[in-house]
């Protein structure tokens, strides 16, 4: 039996006899673009001994009062933070695993109101037969609340998935794709490869981030590797503009690229990407290491740097310094 199906098998025992559940974890699921906040909380619950068993990041959280990371707290009955954060606190504004919040319509207010009348009504009829019955000892089984503040629940909820069963599913980009999310129940439930791959390097999982940037990598075309080379997630990341940067290079004469370089080129000259000049200087790497590689050789600097303190150069070109000689002169 492979260490992946026994852990299955020892959850599945401790849920026969409730002792599954050690911590719920609470996580935004909507962005509100209108009022520039994440909200909607949503809750995930899981089995301390499954994620400390995967994760370095899980045995440190469990073990610590208060945490380490401030953007998890502890959320008892409430939290100022229960209604909702602003995009700039949250961190990520252009999380692909947030849901966009949807405008409210007269026939939803009132499809709402006729809901939480039927829920009033079932809960009251539900009151009314518990109070009329017998029941024995109940067993309350304590878990930790926790509430996390700058990664989406569908994220969290792939990441817990993936240390219960090692299985990990990628959506597509947005910039590859507009098609929804389609996740079976019984499947592994998708997630974006940047949301995941930004989650993977905070919790310090290498086998996950790079699971993460493969799917990235996998993702990107001329079509749409300008739009991911302007994202916010590309400044905050070396690796991913490196990558970005190769893929670029590698389709820099398509009819794409031709066509839409200089619109990316306006966006850096009038400062619209924070991280304009770090494309630029990249580009230029690789250009340099393409056509004219010695420039870069290790070789090349140090001959460089010899040729500025004066010294004797030891690359593949070598210059001696010679004084001039002093004119002869004759007499006639």
């Amino acid at each position: 039996m492979s260490g992946n199906q026994a852990r299955i098998n020892a959850l599945l025992r401790k849920s026969l006899i409730g002792e599954l559940i050690d911590t719920q974890f609470y996580l935004f699921s909507v962005r509100s673009k209108r009022e520039g906040n994440v909200t909607n909380l949503q809750a995930l619950f899981a089995d301390d001994e499954a994620l400390t068993t995967g994760s370095e990041y899980f045995s440190s959280l469990h073990s610590e009062n208060p945490f380490n990371d401030s953007a998890v707290v502890e959320f008892q009955d409430y939290h100022t933070c229960e209604g909702g954060i602003s995009l700039d606190e949250y961190g990520y504004a252009s999380d692909s695993d947030l849901d966009e919040e949807e405008e409210e319509t007269d026939e939803d207010v009132q499809d709402n109101e006729r809901c939480a009348e039927v829920s009033a009504e079932r809960v009251s009829r539900t009151a009314s037969i518990k109070d009329s019955t017998t029941k024995g000892a109940q067993r309350i089984i304590p878990t930790r609340r926790v509430l996390v503040m700058d990664t989406a629940f569908n994220t969290w909820r792939a990441l817990l998935d993936y240390l219960y069963t090692d299985e990990i599913v990628f959506a597509p980009l947005r910039s590859q794709s507009k098609s929804a999310r389609h996740h079976s129940l019984g499947g592994a439930p998708p997630c974006s490869p940047k949301s995941m791959y930004r989650l993977a390097c905070k919790i310090k999982h290498d086998k996950l981030q790079a699971k993460a940037l493969a799917a990235i990598r996998s993702s990107l075309t001329e079509h749409n590797v300008l739009r991911e080379l302007s994202s916010s997630l590309t400044s905050r990341f070396p690796a991913i503009l490196e990558m970005e940067i190769e893929i670029l290079f590698q389709n820099i004469v398509t009819p794409t690229i031709v066509k839409d370089f200089p619109m990316l080129i306006q966006r850096i000259a009038s400062a619209g990407l924070p991280h304009g000049a770090d494309i630029l200087t990249k580009l230029h790497e690789r250009m340099l290491k393409q056509h004219y590689p010695t420039i870069l050789s290790p070789e090349a600097a140090l001959a460089s740097e010899n040729e500025c303190n004066g010294s004797s150069p030891s690359g593949p070109f070598k210059f001696k310094w010679e004084e001039p000689q002093k004119p002869v002169m004759v007499s006639f």
